[in-house]
């Protein structure tokens, strides 16, 4: 198992098992519940929808603006609409509060769940590339693309992965608070681990040609 600076091993929150010996935690973190209301489920074009259908409703109804029939209706239609609302922020908390990302020298962990709870783990040999989004709230997101034919459950995945990417899901870490930081480590990341990659056999066909036990001896 690996080890932190201290000798203790390391573990990625949910995740039961330490990770394995020689790779280590880069960052790990959750989502932010409002940036998930606003970007993911659009709370405010939801209130905007609410408010002109009311507004047509109430310029459109043949009921007298003080009759108690108007009012009643239109406390109906203002409470189901706040109902939902209402909704969409606690299934927003409830994301946030399930989720966790976790990047690695080796991997980046997706732990997800609102029911089941389940880590999922993108090696980043597979991934093909990153992009970052950001907000003018100042939140973002990494967007990540993997390289085929990989593929991760859009059910599995949702609501962290593209919209409309249901044939090809890619993975998205929502909810950032400073998501370009994390777009760049998880970059330098991957272009860590392909230089160890790349390196690793050049080491080990050095040390096999200047291993006694393994040089050709004379006859």
């Amino acid at each position: 198992m690996s080890s932190g600076a201290d000798g203790t091993p390391q573990y990625i929150r949910g995740v039961p098992h330490a990770l394995p010996e020689g790779e280590h935690i880069l960052w790990q973190g959750a989502p932010e519940a409002l940036p998930i209301a606003k970007h993911v489920f659009h709370w405010r074009l939801l209130a905007a929808y609410f408010a002109v259908m009311t507004i047509v409703w109430a310029t459109s109804t043949t009921l007298a603006f003080s009759s108690q029939d108007f009012l009643v209706s239109l406390l109906v239609r203002v409470g189901l609409s706040a109902l939902v609302l209402a909704i969409v922020f606690v299934i927003s908390g409830v994301v946030a509060r399930t989720s966790w990302y976790a990047i690695t020298s080796q991997r980046l962990v997706l732990r997800l769940g609102m029911v089941f709870e389940m880590s999922i783990n993108v090696p980043f040999t597979i991934l093909d590339s990153a992009g970052v989004g950001v907000f003018k709230d100042g939140t973002g997101q990494v967007v990540l693309t993997l390289t085929k034919p990989n593929r991760l459950a859009y059910i599995a995945l949702w609501p962290h992965c593209r919209v409309f990417s249901i044939n090809q899901p890619q993975p998205v870490l929502r909810g950032l608070r400073d998501a370009q930081r994390i777009g760049t480590l998880l970059a330098q990341a991957v272009a860590d681990a392909s230089e160890g990659a790349m390196r690793a056999p050049a080491d080990s066909s050095r040390a096999s040609a200047s291993d006694p036990h393994l040089a050709p001896q004379p006859a």
